[in-house]
């Protein structure tokens, strides 16, 4: 549809339709780069990543061999810690792009 078409011969309505469409592809835009973030956490000594989605679903783990000398009950809670703080990582990126649409403390 050419810009001739889109226009309605009323000049207030063609401007809100016209903030409309900008602010439409803006939106879609963000979405598309939330649903594109990845948080990440690894250990200290990088033997474990994980990586997860901007929702916060595992999407990568590694693990590095020697990880299986560690006891179970460790490996859990490391893989436990590491994907929370994936998941505020993913958190911390989301809000980072959204943040200049958010209404935050009436701004």
């Amino acid at each position: 549809m050419t810009e001739r078409e889109r226009r309605t011969g009323d000049p207030e309505l063609d401007r809100i339709m016209t903030e409309f469409r900008a602010n439409s592809q803006e939106y879609a835009d963000v979405m598309a780069g939330i649903g594109d973030v990845v948080g990440q956490a690894a250990g200290r000594d990088d033997k474990i990543r994980v990586r997860v989605s901007s929702s916060g679903q595992l999407v990568g783990l590694h693990l590095d061999p020697r990880v299986m000398r560690m006891s179970s009950h460790e490996l859990t809670e490391t893989i436990m810690d590491l994907s929370r703080q994936a998941t505020e990582d993913a958190a911390r990126r989301v809000m980072e792009l959204t943040r200049p649409y958010l209404d935050i403390d009436g701004r």
